[in-house]
């Protein structure tokens, strides 16, 4: 049985790593999840716009209030 010093394997996981990673991020089919948290300006813009879309639907009928706590939205 071979002994491996724990040198070798860091040296061994260094050289494969950018490989594997590549593979891993070519095989993902789901959406990538964001890594940095945005940025207060970006979300201030993020949450204007949903706002306005909120309020356009309401304004066009896309939104009913069936009770206190049910509502239907009616989307595109």
């Amino acid at each position: 049985m071979r002994e491996w010093k724990a040198a070798e394997i860091e040296k061994q996981i260094a050289f494969q790593m950018p490989e594997i990673n590549r593979r891993i991020i070519r095989s993902r089919s789901e959406r990538v999840t964001r890594r940095r948290p945005r940025d207060p300006e970006e979300q201030e813009i993020l949450d204007r716009l949903c706002i306005y879309k909120w309020q356009r639907s309401v304004a066009d009928g896309k939104v009913k209030i069936l009770s206190k706590r049910e509502w239907y939205y009616e989307f595109d």
